[in-house]
């Protein structure tokens, strides 16, 4: 529980690219994720039925569809906006799957950027429940003390939240996430600039997340914790060595080769940033 959010004030811009074909295909009714694929016609309802597996129902639970969705435009948007007000009427309540801490966090950063697009489709009262659900996310990430592990990119994502929601609620949100990521960041990030885990991956996903919540805090005149800079850079430094000529990143200790859009897009904010600095 919690103040209710006074609307969207801000869009951050995710760092990942998002290509428009998923989201053209989901208009048709055809879903295809984690390797599998669900046909349910156009405008149909996929929270209604079971997933094909596990590795499906993962990224649907995590909205990794929600920026390709809205990268088609305003057809996109509508849709979004029904499927996301679908998904809070039948998981609206938590449960250990959907509000499990690893979709929870991935859903927060995909609805705490896509948020003003779905709300300039919506009506006051379903802008209401959608922005009180963001904070929701957001608290909830808050409250779960599974140690140090992902615990930088819960505080990153909550700090998102309360970055894109206006009024009481939000600040609350942002300044209690910012606190907490200046604490996990220390923790997370070595001093040679490698993520805890010694994922490459995992660095990557958590400087993405990081530049994504340094745009949300710049729209908000807000300041980044010295932390969170002084992650970004070393972050960043590290990314650059591990990149292999290919463009992917060198894979090792459970993390993926990585997509190359994802290791261009960060580089490309790195070099955007020096180059704001330096002028």
């Amino acid at each position: 529980r919690g103040p209710k959010p006074d609307g969207v004030v801000a869009a951050p811009k995710e760092t990942r690219p998002a290509g428009r074909q998923m989201g053209e295909a989901i208009l048709t009714g055809l879903w295809r994720l984690g390797g599998d694929v669900m046909a349910l016609g156009a405008g149909g309802d996929p929270w209604d039925k079971p997933s094909p597996s596990r590795r499906f129902a993962e990224p649907l639970h995590r909205f990794d569809w929600l920026p390709s969705l809205l990268a088609t435009g305003e057809a996109g948007e509508r849709e979004a906006l029904r499927l996301t007000l679908d998904w809070r009427r039948v998981f609206g309540r938590w449960n250990t799957f959907s509000w499990g801490a690893d979709i929870l966090e991935r859903r927060t950063v995909r609805l705490a950027c896509g948020l003003r697009a779905i709300t300039n489709r919506a009506s006051d009262a379903e802008a209401a429940l959608l922005t009180d659900g963001l904070a929701r996310h957001g608290r909830q990430l808050l409250m779960i003390k599974a140690g140090p592990a992902r615990a930088a990119e819960r505080a990153a994502a909550a700090a998102l939240a309360g970055a894109t929601l206006g009024g009481r609620a939000g600040e609350q949100l942002m300044s209690h996430a910012l606190a907490a990521l200046a604490q996990a960041l220390p923790v997370t990030i070595l001093a040679d600039g490698g993520h805890a885990s010694r994922s490459p991956q995992a660095g990557l996903d958590l400087l993405l997340d990081l530049l994504t919540l340094d745009d949300g805090l710049s729209q908000r005149g807000r300041a980044p914790p010295e932390e969170m800079g002084r992650a970004i850079d070393r972050l960043g430094a590290s990314l650059r060595v591990l990149v292999m000529p290919d463009g992917r990143l060198a894979s090792f200790q459970g993390g993926e080769a990585g997509k190359a859009v994802d290791v261009a897009a960060a580089r490309a904010a790195l070099d955007m940033d020096a180059g704001a600095a330096a002028a």
